[in-house]
């Protein structure tokens, strides 16, 4: 399929199928007509990338993931939830950082709000 059918599948932009494509995340094939042609394994390639993406997870961390699989399309469940429970983590150190920094500017708001 041509990347407007694949970027038409996956609900994104051609850019963003170019930009993966750059940083090493998909791969095409290059029709005589010089057109990008992806399977659909590309497909499902992408559509993982994007939920992990949308689960928090970078680039670089989805690479490496991909990496660490080897010659495997996918990682193995055992490995996914590994993966899924240290981004927990780091989202609870991120709302507990946002939640004192709130706190702080709660104070500082009233401080201000005191003075005459």
């Amino acid at each position: 399929m041509r990347i407007g059918e694949l970027a038409n599948r996956l609900g994104v932009a051609t850019s963003k199928i170019r930009f993966l494509e750059a940083k090493g995340l998909v791969r095409s094939t290059r029709r005589p007509s010089k057109y990008r042609e992806y399977d659909e394994g590309a497909f499902e390639h992408l559509e993982f990338v994007l939920q992990a993406q949308s689960l928090g997870f970078t680039l670089d961390e989805i690479s490496r993931a991909l990496v660490e699989a080897g010659g495997r399309k996918r990682l193995r469940c055992h490995e996914m939830v590994r993966r899924l429970n240290a981004k927990l983590e780091e989202i609870d150190v991120h709302i507990a950082q946002t939640r004192a920094l709130r706190r702080r500017v709660v104070r500082m708001i009233a401080h201000l709000e005191s003075r005459p």
